[in-house]
């Protein structure tokens, strides 16, 4: 594989909409996330420093060896389908992380006391 295709590869990954997305999840995870162990005094930095490295490198990194494969993979050799394959490579785990990035945040946002959704519509 050339060295063009990666750097090609990487640029298109770093200005993709979706990775876009997820990074701005996972500061909204991690922002509410410190707010609401700063609210129950459990805050720690060595578990800021942890939640990095067990979530996101590892999201990030496995986002990108999917999205890697559906860039570099050439549909024509994929048969009929394709397109589709190439496609479901890359919105399939998006998809995944989105709903798991969600749930997190909706968890923290439970901790900081607000009700999701809320409880009365507001006046």
């Amino acid at each position: 594989m050339e060295w063009s295709k990666v750097l090609e590869l990487i640029l298109v990954f770093w200005s993709d909409g979706r990775v876009k997305t997820i990074l701005g999840l996972i500061l909204l995870d991690v922002v509410l996330a410190v707010a609401a162990a700063i609210k129950a005094g459990e805050f720690d930095w060595r578990r800021l420093g942890e939640f990095y490295r067990t979530m996101v490198v590892p999201y990030i990194l496995g986002y990108l060896a999917f999205y890697g494969a559906g860039f570099l993979l050439d549909p024509q050799w994929l048969g009929g389908a394709g397109y589709i394959i190439s496609e479901a490579m890359m919105w399939a785990p998006w998809a995944a992380l989105i709903a798991n990035l969600v749930a997190d945040v909706l968890r923290s946002v439970n901790a900081l006391g607000y009700t999701v959704p809320p409880d009365e519509p507001p006046v």
